[in-house]
């Protein structure tokens, strides 16, 4: 073989080994920049891009998880302790509550002379701003009432729609007539920005404290101490007018607070980064929790400094089976627990299933303050109504449903039976409590029913079943199956169980309008008082409230207004029992569950306890990263024989190539020289 032969010879077998060597390196399957799992880094989920990040607007579990830990408020949630305590943050002492004398303007112009009530508040003088372009030389600057003050503002601003101003709309001196300012003032001037000058106005119910720019007050028409739970909230906490300014439209994309982390990455339909403020106050670790905590070493970082990572990553997944597989991978430090993997992770026992053990990862089950339940239309002339036809009515549907098959069914067992709005874990609940319609006894359903004029189920007027319309946004596999349990459990009791599906945003009309007979309905708290659950039931915030059933009974609104304004107490919850007893027997909603999530996480992962109220848990959470990226090596090996294979088919078949060249080569050669014709 001749030198050029040789060297094209050569070439191929060159080119052979560096695809080789290039595929073997590109192997690595890991989803996440080259080194950045290498440290202490958590990596989680979020099921879809945040509409929105203003603190103002933020309202979804998505979007909260991101906004808590930029956006801190003047309380937090106690980490550990439970019932849910909460504790100072941005506040530099507890507020000062005093009652005042109030002379208030009436509808009809008239004035009224009330007692009202003040709250002081004073924030820490050591808190700045994130670093953000929007401040002079990128540098954040001091934080003062005024920005709280501000954030308040912002939630009387229709334009933003904030989805709690309604809590304070009532109650904070003047809040509707400075809202209606800023409708004024956007007419009169064909304003469309977020931030107009309007914003410089005094807004009568809050305000800086003109002896100390760190104080600030409240002032409320009426008792209100579920105002220390809002005050914990990212609505509350302060807000740098500047950013709102300098971003305008984009505000809700480039979120600039104070709290723990900043956003230094958003990737849209991939991923959000959160990485540790330089700007952050200092907030240490828990040094007291539960007398279970030591068990599960989560005292082990008592008092040291927050956050306990460096960096958050939240990947966006809208498929549960690409996170669950990533979590498998080790590439996700924790994931959620559902119908699809159910049976891959818990084992007929109920514990953790040994295979899923053996890779150090745990299963976590955690009661929701939260509830499930069918709600009736109370203004539907079939099955609304409080006389004593159309209660008996509502009962039987209800003594129809079976909780446990439902739970059974559909949540594979994870959730407990309801007997009431509130659930268990928030004072007003009574453990011992059963309620009489929640029993699923179909003969005395069966009963009611003929007593409510409805024997056997057929309705007199027509000589057929009577029909219940189920209204629900049923468009998928699951949705579908879960009317078919109600619909079946329901129809048991002699009545027919009609389903209607519409898509979510046609649901949501005919409820506003009215058009509906029965939903699917649930709540989660918003904070953990009664008087978050028990209002789902009260008159006036019938739809667009939260009352989904447009339940209105003149003694349960009564009672409410009496035990809304009151301290957790044995009068405070004698009234809620019979607020309580009220409801249930006139059964405008039956309580199916309270869910029990499950979850699983990995041994790596530190500080893990979960909190069904406050969203910035992930500061208090860190990782074993070593151990981390030594799993993740051990469970990601390449399997290298199919592309080895593949590099020897390549190398074989180059051969026969080489040498067809060669001979062609060999050809023309002799052709030049004349050696043949």
């Amino acid at each position: 073989m001749s030198f050029t032969y040789r060297w094209r010879y050569s070439i191929t077998a060159f080119v052979a080994l560096l695809l080789t060597a290039g595929l073997l390196t590109g192997c690595n399957n890991n989803p996440y920049p080259l080194g950045e799992s290498a440290g202490n880094v958590l990596y989680r989920t979020l099921t879809d891009d945040p509409k929105s990040l203003d603190p103002t607007f933020t309202y979804t579990l998505d979007e909260a998880y991101i906004a808590d830990l930029i956006y801190p408020s003047f309380y937090k949630y106690e980490y550990l302790k439970r019932p849910f305590q909460i504790t100072l943050n941005l506040g530099a002492k507890e507020p000062f509550r005093e009652k005042i004398p109030l002379l208030i303007k009436q509808p009809d112009g008239t004035t009224k002379m009330v007692t009202g009530e003040r709250y002081t508040f004073t924030l820490r003088n050591d808190l700045k701003f994130q670093d953000d372009p929007c401040f002079p030389g990128g540098k954040g600057r001091p934080i003062t009432a005024q920005d709280v003050v501000y954030s308040f503002k912002r939630m009387t601003d229709s334009k933003i729609q904030c989805p709690v101003a309604s809590f304070f709309a009532d109650k904070v001196l003047s809040w509707e007539e400075y809202s209606k300012g800023f409708d004024k003032y956007r007419a009169d001037n064909k304003a469309k920005s977020y931030d107009i000058p309007y914003y410089d106005n005094e807004m009568a119910g809050v305000q800086v404290d003109p002896h100390d720019p760190y104080t600030f007050t409240i002032t409320l028409t009426q008792p209100y101490p579920q105002l220390k739970y809002l005050m914990a909230m990212h609505f509350t906490g302060p807000q740098a007018r500047e950013a709102v300014q300098y971003y305008g439209e984009e505000y809700p994309r480039h979120p600039v607070g104070c709290g723990p982390y900043v956003m230094s990455e958003y990737k849209p339909k991939q991923r959000i980064v959160l990485v540790k403020n330089p700007n952050r106050h200092k907030a240490f670790y828990p040094t007291e929790g539960m007398p279970e905590d030591e068990k599960y070493n989560l005292l082990a970082d008592a008092g040291k400094e927050l956050p306990r990572n460096d960096k958050v990553v939240f990947s966006i997944l809208k498929e549960g089976v690409t996170a669950w597989n990533l979590f498998q991978q080790g590439y996700l430090d924790a994931a959620g627990v559902g119908n699809a993997n159910y049976q891959q992770v818990v084992a007929s026992s109920g514990l953790i299933s040994p295979d899923m053990a053996s890779r150090g990862i745990t299963l976590r089950k955690d009661a929701q303050v939260a509830v499930y339940y069918l709600a009736f239309n109370m203004e539907d002339p079939v099955f609304g109504g409080l006389d004593e036809k159309h209660r008996k009515l509502r009962q039987a549907v209800s003594l129809g449903i079976d909780q446990t098959e439902y739970i059974e069914l559909l949540a594979q067992g994870n959730g407990i039976a309801s007997q009431w709005i509130i659930p268990p874990g928030v004072n007003g609940n009574d453990p011992d409590y059963k309620n009489p319609y929640m029993t699923g006894d179909v003969e005395k359903a069966k009963k009611l029913l003929a007593e409510a004029g409805y024997p056997d189920g057929i309705d007199p007027k027509t000589g057929q079943k009577l029909v219940l319309h189920y209204d629900n946004t049923a468009i998928n596999a699951a949705g579908r199956i879960q009317v078919g349990i109600v619909q079946k459990q329901i129809e048991r009791i002699g009545i027919k169980v009609e389903s209607r599906s519409t898509p979510p945003n046609v649901f949501q009309d005919k409820l506003l309008k009215g058009q509906h007979q029965m939903i699917f309905y649930g709540w989660s708290a918003d904070y953990p008082d009664p008087e978050n659950f028990v209002f789902l039931l009260y008159g006036p915030n019938k739809k667009p409230g939260p009352n989904s059933a447009s339940y209105k009974n003149p003694e349960y609104d009564q009672l409410f207004d009496q035990m809304k304004s009151m301290d957790d107490g044995p009068e405070r919850m004698a009234i809620i029992k019979k607020m309580r007893d009220i409801s249930v027997e006139d059964c405008p909603s039956i309580y199916v569950f309270n869910p029990v999530t499950l979850s699983v996480g990995y041994d790596w992962m530190k500080n893990v306890k979960a909190h069904p109220i406050a969203n910035d848990y992930n500061q208090y959470r860190s990782v074993d990263f070593e151990k981390r990226t030594q799993k993740q090596f051990e469970w990601n090996q390449p399997n290298v024989f199919p592309l080895l294979a593949l590099i020897v088919a390549f190398i074989l078949g180059a051969i026969p190539a080489v040498g067809v060249v060669r001979n062609r080569v060999n050809r023309r050669v002799r052709r030049d020289t004349g050696a043949e014709i």
